[in-house]
């Protein structure tokens, strides 16, 4: 390595001298690498005419040139690859996975793996299904449990579906009513849908819920709609302290309710080298918000 090193550096310089210099070492030193890497090679690489105030190199010494560039090169790679965090990660949620739920996830895995990369994405559980089978994602958390030959499937969590109600003549009730309340309490009210799923659309229909007041597509756009006086949701739970703090809706949990949303993991079947210990952290995280 030392002798590549003064090699290039008489090489680029052009003088035992100046390459003295590059290197921090004497010019004694210098000729005497060089003639130890020359002996060693069997090959002459530089040429030495008395009195000249520049080397000149060979034509092996010009092969050589370029192969101790390249081994340059690869050395410099090789020493960023200890600059690169030891862990990636790119995970993406459904929206309101990714609002309600990844700020402790990421919070706990941050605090596990420091050094981790993340990427995130939010989306559609289909579609982040098929970004976990294309490669783009690590791992999907889903509401809908996918069937696909090249995925891995676990089921993380299950968490009830509860009603926000924003009532403004029970403004005084308590922040999570324990009693659970009968649909048709809520009749006479005006309901915000939000597509949970075909369980929960086919709950829907089984209780006449035909035609809802008002619909919303992505959960962020949920609050400003139950400011509407009357106006009352279906949520998990997860959502209910938020909605709550940013509302006023009391929470209500639902005589004969929808079905619980459950999350589910969804990743590839052959993992990325890079991300295995970052999966095995996330994976050994409690999930959060659950309500026994």
């Amino acid at each position: 390595m030392e002798e590549t090193e003064t090699f290039l550096a008489i090489a680029r310089s052009g003088s035992l001298a100046q390459a003295a210099r590059i290197v921090h070492i004497s010019q004694s030193t210098v000729s005497y690498r060089l003639e130890r890497l020359e002996k060693r090679l069997g090959r002459r690489l530089v040429h030495r005419a008395r009195g000249a105030k520049s080397i000149e190199l060979t034509a092996a010494g010009q092969r050589y040139r370029e192969l101790a560039e390249q081994w340059e090169l690869l050395v410099s790679k090789a020493a960023r690859i200890r600059e690169v965090p030891h862990a990636s990660l790119a995970m993406g949620g459904t929206d309101a996975i990714s609002i309600y739920l990844f700020d402790t996830l990421v919070g706990e895995l941050s605090a596990r793996l420091p050094q981790v990369r993340l990427t995130l994405e939010t989306g559609r559980s289909g579609a982040l299904c098929d970004r976990v089978v294309a490669g783009h994602l690590d791992v999907a958390f889903v509401f809908y449990k996918p069937v696909h030959t090249d995925l891995r499937v676990r089921t993380l969590a299950h968490y009830p579906m509860v009603a926000a109600v924003n009532d403004p003549e029970e403004r005084a009730a308590a922040e999570h009513d324990a009693e659970p309340l009968p649909l048709t309490a809520l009749s006479g009210l005006n309901e915000v849908y939000l597509p949970w799923g075909p369980d929960y659309d086919l709950w829907r229909e089984r209780n006449l819920l035909r035609e809802p007041a008002h619909s919303v597509t992505m959960v962020h756009a949920l609050p400003p709609v139950l400011h509407i006086p009357g106006s009352w949701t279906v949520v998990p739970a997860f959502m209910a302290d938020d909605l709550y703090a940013r509302t006023g809706c009391r929470i209500v949990p639902l005589r004969d309710g929808p079905p619980d949303r459950t999350v589910y993991w969804a990743e590839r079947k052959r993992r990325r080298a890079g991300n295995a210990s970052a999966l095995q952290e996330l994976l050994a995280i409690s999930f959060p918000g659950l309500r026994s």
